[in-house]
């Protein structure tokens, strides 16, 4: 089934977005949107949100961004210092949602992201991308391809409630089968995000979504019970459930939530707790293997998504951050030289957030490296 939207084209200066530090979950530095709006209209989708700014009817009207690769490329070529890095398409819309199959403005991205060699992200609800197997699979091969299929529940009626113009379940679940076989560098696995409280959150959907991602050839479980309800995209989401069949799970959740954002950590620790268990009972990792750089930036995001990974297991386990652990993850993402020089001028204590906790788990690591005594700095590689 397709929603039937308009659809307006427009011409957009910049294409691509650098953020200050790139996303701990995804490992997405840079993002880009192919379109704005999207016609998959999920209920509960944060991008009705007004922090967007959306300026369309956000379901109902498609823009199509007009020669995105072009200026995309003109970015790249004009940008001096603008290393490779993973682009996350997508963000506020679905990258392969069904205006894709007409104007194919993520596939033209995609080729300059290959030309370019520059990692890639996507995250989507759409079997479509099985179109651009063998694309994804040569950028997986010279660099690195992550796909990651949202899919909260397996129960097809909720799902068409939630994503009514998404691709179902069971389609996303064939498109990892599909992509598993036919690109096989490919890292493809479930975004089992967000969880529906009371809907998507009972013992047998948690199961059921983690066997048949399994099933199907999942690289990874990468699972979030966060829900968010904010300003305009909470009174819609809201208004959706009043409506529906499953109005009565209303109440709880207005209750769960107390006019928060979000739900409270000790919901969220049980739904965690229960993940856990599932995904080791299932052997299925709750991370995502990062792209690592060949250049000083190499043992800098190395330390970083070990330091990342650590934080995010004692959350999953504890319920509680370790601050020191995320932002000397995050920071080191943003170094101008390896760490390993810094290293051996007996500087990690100097790194922002580096404990001397975090220094004497971290220093063996690098000195017992092949690359300890080999010392390059940022303009080997400019």
């Amino acid at each position: 089934m397709i929603n039937e939207v308009k659809v307006i084209y427009k011409r957009y200066k910049t294409a691509l977005n650098k953020l200050k530090y790139p996303d701990s979950w995804f490992w997405g530095r840079y993002t880009i949107n192919p379109y704005s709006g999207c016609a998959h209209a999920c209920i509960y989708c944060d991008a009705r949100s007004n922090r967007y700014y959306l300026q369309q009817d956000f379901e109902n009207e498609v823009i199509v961004k007009l020669d995105i690769d072009k200026v995309l490329e003109s970015r790249i070529q004009n940008a001096r210092t603008l290393l490779p890095d993973v682009v996350a398409p997508g963000g506020v819309n679905d990258a392969y949602q069904p205006i894709e199959m007409q104007e194919k403005n993520t596939l033209k991205i995609l080729k300059i992201f290959k030309q370019y060699r520059f990692p890639i992200n996507l995250a989507t609800k759409s079997s479509l991308i099985t179109r651009d197997i063998s694309l994804l699979n040569e950028i997986a091969k010279d660099t690195w391809c992550t796909v990651g299929f949202s899919i909260t529940t397996t129960d097809e009626e909720i799902a068409a409630f939630l994503e009514p113009y998404s691709s179902p379940p069971k389609e996303r679940l064939k498109a990892i089968k599909i992509i598993k076989e036919k690109g096989p560098h490919i890292q493809v696995g479930t975004y089992f995000m967000p969880i529906i409280p009371y809907l998507e959150d009972n013992e047998e959907n948690l199961e059921n979504v983690i066997k048949e991602s399994k099933k199907s050839g999942a690289d990874f479980i990468l699972f979030a019970p966060g829900l968010t309800l904010r300003d305009s995209q909470a009174q819609f989401f809201i208004n959706k459930i009043k409506a529906s069949r499953y109005k009565e799970i209303l109440t709880p959740l207005l209750n769960l939530f107390k006019g928060k954002m979000q739900p409270p950590s000790d919901y969220v620790n049980k739904i965690h707790s229960k993940l856990l268990v599932l995904c080791n009972e299932y052997n299925l990792p709750i991370r995502v293997k990062r792209w690592i750089p060949n250049d000083y930036r190499k043992w800098n995001y190395k330390i970083s998504e070990m330091l990342l990974n650590k934080e995010s297991m004692e959350l999953v386990a504890t319920g509680k951050s370790n601050f020191n652990l995320k932002w000397a993850g995050l920071n080191l993402n943003n170094l101008g030289e390896s760490i390993i020089d810094i290293s051996k001028r007996g500087d990690l204590s100097n790194l922002p957030n580096f404990t001397p906790e975090i220094v004497d788990f971290i220093e063996p690591i690098l000195k017992k490296s092949k690359d300890y005594n080999i010392r390059k700095g940022i303009d080997d590689f400019l």
